[in-house]
């Protein structure tokens, strides 16, 4: 299973992330860092993550994201798209979307308060549906 592993830092110190880092795993081993041209291809993904305010201080690297997708039915295109937000080891908490019948339109959200806004809505849906349609698009080669 690849994943995709997204880490925001406040490097600067004033209380928002100004640095993404973008990881490609296979397993647990980690394959490249996003080059120049998988930046330009991860810059929309970037901005929406941002706005989940999942970050780190300075240069830890304990919140992260790891998305994911599944493909249950071995059909070759994925069902499913997990988003896993780790604190350290832990997750601390997820997501999902999913597309039932496979026509490329997530018909489920399974969505916690992902920008940490203090409330769990609508806008928390579509920053999921959001991610999960710009990792969809990423290239693995």
């Amino acid at each position: 299973m690849h994943f995709l592993k997204v880490i925001a830092q406040d490097r600067s110190g004033n209380g928002s992330a100004d640095t993404v880092a973008f990881q490609f795993f296979e397993g647990e081993q980690l394959q490249r860092e996003a080059t120049g041209a998988d930046r330009q291809q991860l810059k929309s993904f970037g901005k929406t993550y941002l706005k989940c305010a999942w970050y780190n201080a300075d240069e830890a690297e304990e919140r992260h994201l790891r998305i994911f997708s599944q493909n249950p039915s071995a059909d070759g295109t994925p069902e499913t798209v997990r988003l896993h937000f780790h604190d350290g080891p832990r997750i601390a908490y997820k997501a999902a979307v999913r597309d039932l019948d496979n026509d490329g339109v997530f018909e489920w959200v399974l969505s916690s308060d992902v920008d940490n806004d203090g409330r769990a809505n609508r806008t928390d849906r579509s920053r999921v549906k959001a991610l999960a349609k710009e990792f969809l698009k990423l290239d693995w080669r």
